[in-house]
């Protein structure tokens, strides 16, 4: 949704764009140091803990203003204006659970762990920013047990109580049917802010300064799951829900 968004902004503006959706999140950084693509949009909390390894910064402008130094300095990339828009990471939970064992925060699921089934996707296992950055935190999680699922899959894994828990992203459109899925408290702020910034090669947006104004578009994590939710739930085609909200809210700005 956001890169046919900026794809879009870009179109409005002159530039002809070439899409590229299928790349994988843990080798588009790669890609874009490489020269395969010239930007995408990125996630600040993304790019601090698991491109510039760094500490957790839980202040918004801190972490920004970091990211956008550091990238710069380490691998020649601009990265444009950071939006308000924020989609952080989070635990996702059957409600059916969370009614049963009183769970509303993650501390609280940290304790009842051994009790509950979990959803992984296999790369949360892994990444400094998913189970690692919460044992850290929060103490071990002894789940009942543990199975790899395929993200598309989780929402329906939990709807048919085949596990309890699931990393997910907290805009997404799902987490709307609260009768079925509660979005756990991160009562600790092991997360950052996982602010929307478009990231540019150097070189591209000093050739095409123009670009800067184009992506500069501002999103509020509303507007975000409100969109995934036409998606997710409605099942509308993403490409016309990007280009309604574009019409409507962006375009004008351009």
């Amino acid at each position: 949704m956001l890169s046919e968004l900026c794809a879009l902004a870009l179109e409005h503006v002159g530039f002809s764009v070439t899409r590229t959706f299928d790349i994988s999140s843990s080798v588009i950084h790669t890609a874009i140091t490489s020269g395969d693509i010239d930007l995408y949009p990125e996630y600040t909390g993304t790019a601090l803990i698991s491109i510039l390894k760094d500490a957790v910064e839980t202040d918004p402008e801190k972490a920004y203003e970091r990211v956008k130094e550091q990238y710069l300095e380490q691998f020649d990339l601009e990265v444009l204006n950071r939006a308000e828009a924020t989609d952080s990471q989070g635990l996702v939970i059957a409600t059916r659970a969370a009614k049963q064992y009183g769970i509303s925060t993650i501390s609280e699921l940290q304790q009842h762990a051994s009790d509950l089934r979990f959803a992984s996707q296999g790369e949360f296992d892994e990444r400094e920013d998913g189970m690692p950055a919460l044992e850290q935190t929060y103490g071990p999680f002894a789940w009942k047990s543990s199975r790899v699922y395929d993200n598309s899959l989780k929402y329906e894994v939990l709807k048919n109580d085949e596990a309890d828990v699931a990393p997910a992203y907290t805009t997404e459109g799902r987490l709307t049917e609260t009768d079925t899925y509660t979005l756990l408290e991160d009562d600790k702020h092991v997360w950052p802010p996982y602010n929307v910034i478009p990231v540019v090669r150097a070189s591209v947006l000093s050739e095409h300064p123009e670009i800067s104004a184009a992506l500069n578009a501002v999103l509020t994590t509303s507007e975000l799951t409100k969109l995934n939710t036409e998606v997710d739930i409605d099942k509308e085609d993403f490409e016309g829900v990007a280009a309604t909200y574009f019409d409507d809210n962006i375009k004008d700005q351009l």
